[in-house]
Order: structure tokens, then C-alpha cells, then sequence
């Protein structure tokens, strides 16, 4: 009778794994985020780990998720390695493109002109500030739900998502480019980098040095501020940093605006929550639409970077759904005869000995 009794709590725990993992995603993304706290890949780790262990399958997280952790861990180190390529930086044709794209109307500019108030912390304030924290989280949160229901396609989404942050990368180091709230600041430009002034210094690295001869400063793009910033600034509780691994963590890339990496990890995952869920999956576009509102409000990038991280995660889908496989399925080429010997010559042969 008691092992009867064990079967059924056992049974119900099971039946419970979905609403449990809910309430511990919401719980710790709450208490996160409340607390002015980054989710940086460690901690992400160590979230998705408790969720495993909840459900009962520690073990099996660490073999299928391991190989992932630990690049995403050397991405989020040399990340900010973008910044020492000598590939000179895109600011004025990004803006162009914006004002293409929206008859003469750079987003950022318009949603700050129209929403923003100085001395007021707005909820569309604390909705953008939240959606850009979310950033490794939600993407990760959806792969474990994938992995949860279905380790095959787990695999190809982590190869895929990997895909996507070493394209990103890539992209940083070959073409830096600059956020709207950057083009905003007084910046001189010299040979084909763009450094801050302030009191007639420019910010070369970590040292100011005087203005060269024959430059001055110019404010590229009117009107944005680095509203994260602000907004963060007025939070329910201050910053105090990483309060793990933080010997790991570095400044991030302050010219990496393209492409836009909150854009293209969630459409990658809404791929492949489509290809598991249906249906179901399109209710993460409202998690997209929040994000790219966010990211656009708050200054951190222009829309045609939104746009080219979409093709960055659509890409990355269909290399490893579609390209891949289909490239496997190629028949392999007939073997070359042995030495060299026609063919003709080993089928003669072949009959001589038969």
C-alpha cells in the first residue's frame, strides 16, 4: 500500500513537471531582474541546471548541454576582442538606411522624442529595460523546453544557436558598427574610427589623448540617449555587478550593433518552436515584437540591424534544418580504382579470377 502511495506522488510530481519548471522560470527571471541582475551564460547554466534537476534529469543535462555551456563561455569571453580589429566602423550608412526605411525617420529618435520622460520611470521603461536582460535567458528558457520534448531537435537548435553567435561575432570583428545612442555623442573621426571627445580630448582605448590637428567633433544622429543606461540607473535596486565567475566577465562590444543579436536568437527559436509546437510557437512573437521595441527605444540599435539578425537567425535555421541534411543525402562519389588502374582493367580482371 505505502509503494501504491509513492507511485501516485510520484505520478502527480510528474504530471506537475510543466507548471512547476513555470513557476521556477518565472520566479527566478523575477527575482533577477529585480535585483538589477545580469543573466550572463554562467548563470544561465546554473538556472537551466535546477530546472533539470527538478525534472529529474540532471545527468542527461549535462552530457546534451555541456559541449554548448562551454562555448558559449569562450564566446562570452573574447567577445569583447571585436573592438581591437583595425577594420575601420559603420555609423552614417546605418542611419541612412533607417531613414530609407521610415521615410526620413530614424526609430529610435521618434520613440524617444514621443515616449520618453526625464525624470519618470514609464512602464514601456521598465517593459524595454526588462526585454534586453531577458537576452541569453529566453532563447536558452525555449531550448530547454525544445529539449524537453525533444532531444533529436534539441541537438540541431544548439548547433544552430552556436551557428548564429560565431556568425554575429564574425560579423562585430569585420564590421563594427555603432548604436544610435553612440552616433548621438560628439565623436571625431580618424582614419576610419570614430572616438569620443569631451574637453578637447579624444578617447583612444583607455587613454585620452589631445585632438589631432584639423578634426573636430560631430553629433551624427540628434536626439537618442543609451536609455538602458538611464533606465537602469533609476532601477527598483542599483547594479552591483555579477555576483559569480567574475573574473570571466569583460566590458561588452560597444560597436557591435550589427547584426542585432536580441533579434536573431529569437527568431531562431521561433523556428524551431514552430517545427516543434505548431501553432503554439507564434505566441513568441510577441516576446519579438516586445524585444525589437525594446532594443529600438532604448538606443541600442537601428532597425535595419533588428532586420539583419532575423536573416542571421533564419539562416541559422535553415543551414542546419535544410542545408545540412540535404548536403548529407548527396551521394558519395564511386571510388577511384586502386593505383590508378582503369577501369576496365580491374573488371577484366575480375572476370579472369571468376
Amino acid at each position: 500500500m505505502q509503494g501504491e502511495h509513492s507511485l501516485s506522488i510520484y505520478a502527480w510530481y510528474r504530471r506537475g513537471v510543466p507548471y512547476i519548471l513555470a513557476v521556477y522560470f518565472a520566479a527566478v527571471a523575477g527575482l533577477f531582474l529585480y535585483q538589477n541582475m545580469r543573466f550572463n551564460v554562467e548563470w544561465v547554466a546554473l538556472v537551466l541546471f535546477g530546472a533539470a534537476l527538478l525534472s529529474g534529469r540532471g545527468p542527461l543535462f549535462i552530457r546534451d548541454w555541456g559541449v554548448l555551456f562551454v562555448v558559449l563561455l569562450a564566446w562570452q569571453v573574447t567577445s569583447g576582442l571585436a573592438t581591437h580589429f583595425a577594420f575601420p566602423e559603420h555609423l552614417t550608412e546605418l542611419i541612412r538606411a533607417d531613414r530609407s526605411l521610415f521615410f526620413g525617420h530614424v526609430p529610435s529618435v521618434w520613440l524617444q522624442s514621443h515616449l520618453y520622460h526625464p525624470n519618470r520611470l514609464e512602464p514601456w521603461d521598465v517593459l524595454s529595460a526588462c526585454m534586453y536582460m531577458l537576452h541569453f535567458l529566453a532563447p536558452l528558457v525555449a531550448g530547454f523546453l525544445i529539449w524537453m520534448t525533444n532531444r533529436a531537435l534539441f541537438r540541431r537548435f544548439a548547433v544552430a544557436f552556436v551557428v548564429v553567435a560565431i556568425a554575429g561575432f564574425a560579423t562585430y570583428v569585420l564590421y563594427p558598427a555603432d548604436p544610435p545612442w553612440r552616433a548621438a555623442l560628439p565623436l571625431v573621426e580618424f582614419h576610419g574610427h570614430y572616438y569620443d571627445f569631451h574637453k578637447g580630448m579624444i578617447e583612444v582605448g583607455e587613454r585620452w589623448i589631445p585632438l589631432p590637428a584639423g578634426h573636430y567633433p560631430h553629433v551624427y544622429l540628434h536626439g537618442v540617449r543609451n536609455l538602458f543606461d538611464t533606465v537602469i540607473g533609476r532601477w527598483y535596486n542599483p547594479y552591483h555587478g555579477t555576483i559569480f565567475l567574475p573574473f570571466i566577465q569583460l566590458h561588452y562590444d560597444q560597436i557591435g550593433a550589427m547584426p542585432s543579436e536580441h533579434a536573431a536568437y529569437p527568431m531562431l527559436f521561433y523556428l524551431f518552436l514552430r517545427r516543434q509546437f505548431g501553432r503554439w510557437a507564434h505566441l513568441s512573437l510577441i516576446y519579438i515584437a516586445a524585444v525589437v521595441f525594446a532594443v529600438l527605444y532604448l538606443g541600442q540599435h537601428y532597425f535595419i540591424d533588428v532586420l539583419v539578425g532575423f536573416a542571421y537567425g533564419g539562416l541559422g535555421y535553415f543551414l542546419v534544418m535544410n542545408l545540412l541534411p540535404w548536403i548529407r543525402s548527396i551521394p558519395a562519389a564511386p571510388e577511384t580504382p586502386r593505383y590508378g588502374v582503369p577501369a576496365y582493367a580491374t573488371e577484366l580482371a575480375d572476370l579472369e579470377e571468376a
